[in-house]
């Protein structure tokens, strides 16, 4: 695949680092970008899922599948350099209301057995 400078248009070598026409520095493809974007697309909706189990507890049904979820995508999103904070607070939030859901349940089940 033949490479063209950005800036003046030469054609360049293809491991070439610098423009020899111009000057001008050659920008290298970074085949991570995918990686790097997923991590950050799983942190964000780590967070996605964090902050819809604040409602989601109420009806355990719903509340499991979303806090799992939450857990699973924070957990992805860990390895970001730019969402970490992201994925740590979508951890959090998915934990705290995993608990909360279980707890939810409990409850349900002893008052429906007669039991509170």
């Amino acid at each position: 695949m033949t490479k063209f400078c950005t800036n003046c248009g030469n054609e360049l070598d293809a491991n070439a680092d610098v423009c020899v026409k111009c000057g001008a520095l050659v920008k290298k493809k970074n085949n991570n970008n995918n990686a790097v974007e997923s991590v950050d697309k799983s942190a964000n909706t780590g967070l996605g899922f964090g902050l819809g189990s604040i409602l989601a507890w109420i009806i355990p049904l719903i509340g499991y599948p979303i806090t799992i979820c939450g857990i699973v995508y924070s957990s992805k999103g860990l390895k970001s350099e730019t969402s970490k904070g992201k994925a740590i607070a979508g951890l959090i939030l998915s934990i705290i209301f995993l608990i909360v859901t279980v707890i939810n349940s409990i409850l349900g089940v002893l008052v429906n057995l007669g039991e509170l």
